[in-house]
């Protein structure tokens, strides 16, 4: 199977972001100018080169000549109404332009019901230190709250983005782009999205080098005027080829999606390919009273030679898991799911902590190449692993737990002739589901059926105390030190590098079922 190494994808990552950590320091024998807008003491008829001669107005901004290494500057603390528009604009690795704030605090532009920031055309650009307000998805703002639209090189970091009817921030072509600390709340369609222009949609996953972290996508609820597709994700990329999403929180998305039929999700992709979604923690995320999804996270349909691993799903509507190939997508395969956690997730669609549908009508049909191990899955609405009717051909689920507990109906259940078991746990608190449990069908000759000995959060622990960057320390969800999980699993070929919490995987030691791989708890 082919996958993506995650070191040396992130590597690469750390290499681009590099091209960006030095944006006040520019070499000497350059000229370069820093441009500074005053909304409170500035005029458009100063030269807008210094504090005391500050342009006023966003319109003065866009028409500002910026060259590389140049910087626009906002007064900290100050509100500044309309919009930022800026196009064709070529820094350089050394000297990248940049748009922010000066002062004390970030600038707020409150663009009503048009965008805030619009970047096009452009090369080596970071925009950073901003708050952006719309005028809300239901009041009027008809847009995205930042979009770069075929920027190459490009940045967008410490931004606060809410009130827009679309998504908070918005990638549309391009490549080489990082989004790092964005909270992004209370938009319509998404938090963060990054797709292709419609124009491109025959190319194959054109969008290069794409890198999210250390964001925050929280209570974007739906878009009203999205009535034939969903809306209301947290972090949504399509048509990627090497991206990175990783320390990034999705929560309470997709309630006010305005239409039944397919939903949001927290955290996901679609059409791309060498993805990697890690350490990264979605929760409370739902969907329309009648809309299908809501789930934790999801390899979506054309998804290819991606890893998602480390990740916490709990709470959800959803699926903790989802994988899915809608109708007409490009090939859905070779991608591994591993070392993850789902808690009581599915409480509506698909009730499962991983759960697998293809369009029965699909004329492509096929979703094939999973492998799944060393997850950890926890459900008390409905399954531990869902097939939904559909073909599925080479499907391998390994050293996964699965705990049952309350009205939890069965370990795995649906279609899965096309899935092999081999060594996981199954357990459950109803002493029916463990005296017949459903493996008429299944091929799990190592299985073990016996209590787990998890060390569990109280039944009303609401986890929202949690963030991305606690993962590793999180005491729920490890095996007590008595666990017959701990030394039970089997040696897995490329396993990754570390469990959920970081303890290493070396050669030698012994194999757990289940997320965690330390010694004991």
């Amino acid at each position: 199977m082919k996958t993506l190494n995650a070191i040396a994808c992130t590597a690469i990552f750390f290499l681009f972001g590099l091209m960006f950590c030095s944006c006040s320091i520019f070499f000497s024998e350059n000229k370069v100018t820093t441009f500074f807008v005053d909304a409170e003491n500035g005029n458009d008829q100063n030269i807008g080169t210094s504090a005391q001669q500050a342009w006023q107005t966003l319109e003065r901004a866009s028409k500002a000549n910026l060259k590389p290494g140049d910087s626009l500057l906002l007064n900290g603390g100050q509100k500044f109404n309309g919009f930022l528009t800026l196009d064709s604009l070529t820094g350089t690795p050394e000297m990248p332009i940049v748009i922010s704030s000066f002062g004390d605090g970030r600038a707020t532009i409150k663009s009503g019901n048009t965008i805030a920031v619009h970047i096009s055309n452009s090369r080596y650009i970071e925009v950073s230190n901003l708050i952006l307000i719309g005028s809300g998805r239901k009041d009027g703002n008809d847009n995205n709250g930042i979009e770069f639209r075929d920027v190459q090189y490009g940045s967008i970091n410490n931004l606060e983005v809410s009130g827009y009817l679309h998504s908070g921030v918005k990638v549309t072509g391009g490549s080489d782009i990082s989004i790092t600390h964005v909270f992004a709340h209370n938009n319509g369609f998404s938090g963060i999205f990054v797709d292709i222009p419609d124009f491109l949609n025959n190319v194959d996953k054109p969008i290069r080098n794409i890198y999210i972290a250390y964001c925050r996508a929280e209570n974007n609820p739906g878009s009203p005027v999205s009535l034939d597709n969903h809306s209301g994700s947290g972090i949504l990329i399509g048509g990627v080829t090497n991206g990175i999403i990783e320390y990034c929180e999705a929560a309470y998305n997709g309630w006010d999606m305005p239409r039944p039929g397919n939903g949001p999700v927290g955290i996901w992709a679609y059409w791309s390919d060498s993805i990697i979604i890690q350490h990264c923690f979605a929760y409370h995320n739902m969907t329309s009273e009648t809309g299908h999804d809501g789930g934790g996270f999801d390899f979506d349909g054309g998804v290819t030679n991606s890893i998602l691993q480390y990740n916490l799903s709990a709470l959800n509507e959803g699926a903790g898991y989802g994988m899915y190939q809608y109708i007409d997508a490009s090939v859905w395969e070779n991608n591994i799911v591993r070392y993850n956690i789902s808690y009581f997730d599915g409480k509506k669609n698909g009730k499962a902590g991983i759960h697998i549908w293809t369009d029965r009508n699909n004329p492509v049909g096929i979703i094939q190449g999973l492998h799944a191990h060393n997850n950890t899955i926890i459900n008390r609405a409905g399954y531990g692993i869902n097939f939904e009717p559909g073909h599925y051909e080479d499907f391998v689920f390994e050293n996964n737990l699965i705990l049952l507990k309350g009205n939890a109906r069965q370990f795995i259940a649906g279609n899965f002739s096309g899935a092999t078991f081999n060594n996981n746990l199954y357990w459950s608190e109803k002493p029916s589901d463990r005296a017949m449990p459903p493996f008429a069908q299944v091929v799990d000759a190592s299985l073990l059926l016996i209590d787990p000995r998890l060390l569990l959060p109280p039944a009303d622990e609401p986890l929202d105390k949690l963030n991305a960057g606690l993962l590793k320390t999180i005491e729920y969800f490890r095996p007590k030190n008595d666990s017959p999980a701990l030394g039970a699993g089997k040696k897995i070929k490329n396993p990754g590098n570390t469990d959920f919490w970081g303890n290493a995987l070396l050669d030698g030691n012994p194999v757990n079922i289940g997320a965690f791989q330390g010694d004991t708890y």
